[in-house]
């Protein structure tokens, strides 16, 4: 009689042990999932480029998406958490739009073909790559420029005054590197501060 008591005393805590063994990594499973739904990023459209409302967002959306005649996956997948080689190309784009307060048909007609703008672009583009900057570092909207975009332009300014404009035209913005340091922000070499303290002793500063 006390070996069957014995028995089920041990069945009963066999059931109770694997019960306690279940509720507790099925909590666990529970808790991961909802860490896992909780890190899972959120579908924005964070990029300053896209502005007001989630309506108005989705209608700029559609006018890019209409303008170089592409579907959405073309540059992302549907949670906008991968992007293609398009699209990282994009969003750099979308941050010079930012900075120079203008929509993409500034530059592009469509896909595959590009107004006069887009030549002035491309070299503003190489400027930033050469200098380590972005547009925003000169630009700051529609005809406004930082105070270290006024600068620059001063320099473009007196620099095609001093040579022919051919000379831009060929050499482009890697003329910036007779006074400028390469990717230091238009930092300036030996021979740049030698031109700009001979400019300042000219304006008697």
């Amino acid at each position: 009689m006390s070996k069957l008591l014995q028995k089920q005393r041990l069945s009963v805590y066999v059931f109770v042990a694997c019960m306690s063994i279940s509720f507790y990594f099925g909590g666990s499973a529970l808790t991961n999932t909802e860490q896992t739904a909780k890190s899972k990023p959120d579908v924005t459209y964070s990029n300053p480029y896209f502005k007001g409302t989630k309506e108005e967002r989705e209608a700029q959306v559609k006018r890019i998406s209409a303008l170089f005649g592409v579907e959405c996956n073309f540059c992302h997948n549907e949670d906008l958490t991968v992007f293609t080689e398009e699209g990282v190309k994009s969003k750099t784009m979308m941050k010079a739009s930012v900075a120079l307060g203008v929509e993409c048909d500034h530059c592009h007609v469509d896909r595959k073909h590009y107004k006069e703008n887009e030549q002035e672009a491309k070299r503003m583009f190489e400027l930033s790559e050469i200098m380590g900057t972005e547009c925003s570092f000169c630009h700051a909207g529609k005809d406004k420029l930082t105070l270290k975009g006024e600068k620059s332009k001063t320099a473009f300014v007196t620099r095609a005054w001093a040579t022919e404009a051919r000379a831009w035209a060929t050499e482009g913005t890697k003329q910036c590197l007779e006074c400028h340091i390469e990717k230091k922000q238009f930092a300036l070499n030996f021979y740049g501060w030698q031109v700009l303290n001979a400019m300042k002793g000219l304006k008697g500063m």
